[in-house]
């Protein structure tokens, strides 16, 4: 394989993760607390939404091309606080060309809320389906994911500066449909041979520390000043990426990001910018940027498109 198709494989491997792990797939609601909706890792929430668009800049990727991905998440709920999500989107590598990532859908159920405090968690299956785009893989994934979050609300009121914050989780187990796939490719001087890949499996994980002035505002005490302030939440998010099984030779080792940032939440949408910040080389060269604009469909229309089909 030559040094330009292995480093579009490799980016295209890498784009549909970027696709996977971006979208925000849910806000959340758990007694006094809002999980906003976060872009690197998902909330333990389960609503009708729509994030739209998601974008992302790398200026240079793990293999030093630059990255543009734009894609688009919808939520469904099928039954009271379990739903289906689909999302996928379209990525541009200079040089490199562009096209669609793998079609990534997910199914998941919030089974647990502590309302007093402000404890959730969801569990869901998600699939990235081969050969639904250019960049897709050949083969099938399949990723249990568990996803929490928690709440300091139920802290004592001498402590109220920590009250705001709260942090969620998430970890899911990558398992491809084929332990390797075979396939043709053709050096610089014509010559085809037929070169095999392992197809690792991967866990995934993360955690958010996110401090709510909304909840502050609403639950501590009043802020002053403007009104733009009542509704931010600074955010830092981490995802890492671990391979631990049927791993290529030079492929052991984890990847993520470090993603600092602030959301906004109105009433029915918020808007959420963030850093991208790698860990190592093997994770991306320079700091780029993802912004995403996030509809809450069930505050929006709550009588219709915003309920769910078997309530």
């Amino acid at each position: 394989m030559s040094p330009l198709n292995l480093g579009l494989r490799a980016g295209a491997i890498a784009a549909a993760c970027m696709l996977i792990h971006t979208q925000a797939i849910a806000h959340a609601v758990c007694g006094n607390r809002i999980f906003p909706a976060t872009l690197a890792i998902d909330d333990p929430g389960v609503d009708d939404e729509l994030a739209l668009p998601t974008l992302t800049y790398l200026p240079s990727n793990a293999d030093g091309v630059q990255e543009f991905d734009a894609s688009f998440s919808y939520t469904k709920t099928i039954f009271p606080n379990f739903g289906l999500s689909v999302s996928d989107g379209i990525t541009w590598f200079r040089p490199g060309g562009d096209g669609a990532g793998g079609l990534d859908t997910e199914l998941k159920y919030n089974f647990y809320c502590d309302a007093p405090h402000e404890f959730m968690a969801s569990f869901g299956v998600d699939a990235t389906w081969a050969n639904t785009g250019r960049f897709a893989d050949p083969f099938n994934t399949f990723s249990p994911v568990l996803d929490v979050g928690k709440g300091f609300g139920d802290l004592p009121t001498s402590m109220n500066i920590l009250r705001p914050f709260a942090i969620t989780a998430e970890v899911s187990l990558s398992v491809p449909s084929e332990a390797h796939t075979s396939m043709l490719v053709t050096d610089n001087f014509g010559n085809t041979s037929l070169s095999s890949n392992l197809n690792p499996t991967v866990l995934n994980w993360g955690f958010t520390l996110q401090y709510s002035l909304p909840y502050m505002n609403a639950n501590i005490s009043e802020i002053g000043g403007s009104d733009f302030l009542k509704h931010l939440v600074p955010i830092t998010e981490l995802a890492f990426q671990t391979p631990v099984g049927n791993v290529p030779p030079g492929g052991w080792g984890t990847t993520g990001t470090v993603q600092p940032g602030v959301v906004y939440m109105a009433d029915t949408w918020q808007i959420a910018l963030e850093a991208i910040v790698p860990i190592n080389a093997a994770s991306g060269h320079r700091v780029g940027a993802v912004g995403e604009l996030h509809f809450f469909l069930d505050d929006i229309f709550p009588n219709s498109l915003g309920k769910p089909l078997f309530p």
